[in-house]
């Protein structure tokens, strides 16, 4: 039951979880609109997403696969991220190059919105719902904010759900601001300093 770091071979597990996990988020419903096709577009796109992470991404699990989460560390302005690219090209090939420019282009203010100063990121935290309910989410967060404060880093994510915003604030973020999704959601943005 302890988290633990997930392995490459054990990416597109964490692929499927998260897909299961998100398969009704706001945010990846404005993406995939089709919720009889959105379960396989979600695998695809978690795939190729954490593929993109290998080497960057601190990705957690607990309790088998029941429970994943990708973190981002703190980076600075020369360092490289994870590569967006294949995520980008999933999309469009799985939506065509117009809509997927289209949709792209709408939640382009979420990365604008993201801060500069160093921190942890919390990109995707997701449950399989016969895991929900018994803080698996919650073990996946607190690992990292735990070393946020004995760090004194910062940490920040976007609540795609904004249902999520108490389990979030339970772990010490603030909203600090929000983005409207044009033909979409209202994302709400949150910041956590350490805890000294």
């Amino acid at each position: 039951m302890d988290p633990r770091t997930a392995e490459t071979h054990q990416l597109p597990d964490v692929g499927a979880t998260l897909a299961v996990a998100f398969a009704r988020d706001p945010v990846l419903s404005f993406l995939f609109a089709d919720p009889g096709t959105r379960p396989g577009l979600l695998a695809t796109f978690f795939s190729a997403r954490l593929a993109g992470g290998i080497g960057i991404d601190e990705t957690l699990t607990v309790d088998g696969l029941a429970s994943a989460a990708v973190w981002v560390p703190p980076l600075g302005p020369d360092d490289p991220g994870p590569d967006f690219d294949a995520a980008v090209a999933a999309v469009v090939a799985i939506l065509g190059e117009e809509e997927a420019m289209a949709k792209l282009a709408a939640l382009a203010p979420l990365l604008e919105a993201h801060p500069h100063t160093p921190h942890w990121y919390l990109a995707f935290v997701g449950t399989r719902p016969e895991g929900r309910g018994r803080g698996l989410a919650s073990r996946l967060i607190a690992l990292v904010t735990d070393r946020c404060d004995a760090e004194g880093i910062p940490a920040y994510l976007e609540s795609s759900d904004p249902a999520n915003v108490p389990l979030y604030e339970r772990h010490g973020f603030a909203v600090t601001g929000e983005v409207d999704i044009e033909g979409g959601p209202t994302i709400p943005l949150m910041w956590r300093e350490p805890r000294g």
